[in-house]
């Protein structure tokens, strides 16, 4: 009697979870179907995006990053001008601000800075960014969309021996890789709204 049970209960159990497999596998198929571009475009020119902030170069990583992320997606080919695309997608970045968080080190040892001067322990990095797809030679909009985000990075610290530095090309240096690191995440963020609406 309980061999019987338990064997009915087995099976009503691997019946829900086939059904459960079954369920979501078919949602997964049917989400995948709406991420693609209009059937007509099959190729994207992307100039080198607008640059309306003060940032100077950070246009490169953004173009960059875009079409890296439409050749990683395999829904279109990135073409080499506007006369051999179906669409063009218009990039600009219309700010860039810098603002330093609100922890702050206060230096207590004379051996690296006067008493009592204060650091930002963190400066953060906003980017504004506005994208267009526009069908080639047409005034006709796709799709548009505006992102912006955030990011966060540490600053020369001349209270600490490791990063003991005022040096201006450390600062560059590290806020570049932080732009660089939001241009793919932006983009790739961008792009995947961009494939959503179609």
């Amino acid at each position: 009697m309980n061999k019987v049970l338990v064997s009915g209960n087995l099976r009503v159990t691997f019946s829900v979870m086939m059904t459960f497999f079954l369920f979501t596998s078919c949602a997964y198929k049917l989400s995948n179907k709406v991420d693609s571009l209009p059937k007509n475009i099959k190729s994207i020119f992307v100039p080198v995006f607008v640059n309306n902030s003060t940032e100077s170069f950070v246009e490169n990583a953004y173009t960059n990053s875009m079409r890296s992320e439409i050749l990683r997606s395999g829904y279109a080919e990135v073409a080499n001008s506007e006369s051999s695309a179906d669409a063009v997608l218009i990039g600009t970045i219309q700010a860039v601000t810098l603002a330093a968080d609100e922890s702050v080190i206060e230096s207590k040892n004379t051996d690296f800075l006067p008493n009592k001067n204060v650091l930002s322990k963190l400066v953060k990095v906003t980017v504004r960014v506005n994208l267009v797809l526009k069908k080639k030679g047409s005034s006709e909009i796709l799709w548009q969309g505006n992102f912006e985000q955030s990011r966060s990075y540490t600053p020369p610290q001349l209270t600490l021996p490791t990063i003991n530095s005022a040096n201006s090309l450390y600062n560059l240096s590290v806020r570049g890789q932080t732009l660089a690191t939001l241009s793919k995440e932006m983009m790739q963020l961008a792009y995947d709204r961009l494939v959503d609406n179609f």
